[in-house]
């Protein structure tokens, strides 16, 4: 059969296969006639068969209007298949023209497509949505050249947290900084942000510190916020990724122990025991047996299985028994696990 019969053909087995053979015959000639059948398909299969050959076509010799008209059919499945196209195909003329269009949505639609490109070419492209009209957009751009490292607007970037009341814009901006920021883009963030009175920028604000400054800076940012609670996993987090660097100062590691310590006596959830054993455990050596007998009473479920795992790992038999006794107290599942863990670990006599 002719494969421009087979294209048309209401035998969805044969449309795929005639879509094979383009596909692996590089087949360019069908580029323009395959966006014209995707525009009339409703087969989802088809439709992503037709976007998948037309990736491995030259699509140099197509008309940029053919796929901005595509991208503005009111089907969502299709702009979401154009829109992958234009990516995998680094069409950035089609991208650019897309962004001066006047409908927001458009303009998030180039925003999307640019970022998927991944291309240095589209950095300056997505800059210019910092100034966009609609504050979604700029929030999408202020992301985008975060995760593609635009180093060279984060100045930009950060003097926009003079002009806006926008908290999700104020989170992004952070969040990209954090990233991309430099010693000028902290002074700026310093004096905009001198106090938090909004509960929902605490966490970035905190992400933000705790990847922008010094282990010294971070600590004592832990120690005198009033909403520790807010920020203990990323405190956490700060922490476990630093393990190491902090084992060698030993006046903050001594400052860190302390913090810690005091925190497995207060009612926080298991989870974050968990982590902050574990964190203790890579810090410590023998001191490690003083915390756990110390701690026992106040831990439960996660805790106590972070507990369980240290004994069984370093061998500490003389807290074997007070550990059987204890783990009589977690749910049905977590007590097979952490008999499962003793199994091996002979009892002191």
């Amino acid at each position: 059969m002719e494969l421009h019969t087979m294209l048309y053909s209401k035998d969805k087995n044969e449309v795929l296969k005639a879509l094979k053979i383009i596909e692996n015959e590089k087949r360019d000639v069908f580029a323009k006639e395959l966006l014209v059948i995707l525009k009339n398909e409703n087969d989802i299969i088809i439709q992503e068969s037709i976007i998948y050959t037309l990736k491995h076509l030259n699509l140099d010799s197509i008309s940029d209007d053919i796929f901005l008209e595509l991208l503005k059919e009111e089907n969502l499945l299709l702009k979401e298949l154009m829109l992958s196209l234009l990516s995998f195909s680094k069409k950035m003329k089609v991208l650019s023209k897309l962004l001066e269009s006047e409908d927001k949505d458009f303009r998030k639609y180039a925003l999307d497509g640019l970022y998927r490109t991944d291309a240095k070419e589209a950095i300056p492209l997505i800059a210019k949505c910092l100034d966009d009209s609609d504050i979604n957009n700029q929030i999408a751009a202020v992301e985008y050249l975060g995760l593609l490292g635009a180093r060279k607007y984060a100045e930009k970037i950060a003097l926009k947290l003079s002009n806006t009341k926008n908290l999700f814009l104020i989170s992004t901006i952070l969040e990209t900084l954090s990233i991309i920021g430099n010693e000028n883009t902290d002074r700026i963030v310093s004096e905009k942000l001198k106090t938090i009175n909004s509960t929902y920028l605490y966490i970035p604000y905190a992400k933000y510190i705790f990847k922008r400054k010094d282990m010294y800076e971070c600590v004592e940012f832990f120690k005198r916020s009033e909403k520790k609670e807010l920020i203990l996993k990323e405190f956490l987090d700060f922490l476990s990724k630093h393990a190491k660097k902090i084992y060698i100062y030993s006046k903050l590691k001594k400052e860190i122990l302390d913090i810690l310590s005091e925190l497995l006596k207060e009612n926080i959830p298991d989870e974050y025991k968990y982590d902050i054993l574990i964190i203790l455990n890579n810090l410590l050596e023998d001191e490690i047996v003083e915390i756990l007998k110390n701690n026992i009473v106040h831990l439960k479920n996660e805790g106590l299985i972070a507990a369980v795992e240290i004994v069984n790992e370093r061998k500490i038999i003389s807290l074997k028994k007070e550990m059987l006794n204890k783990i009589n107290e977690l749910p049905e599942q977590m007590k097979f696990m952490a008999e499962e863990i003793f199994k091996d670990l002979e009892i002191e006599e």
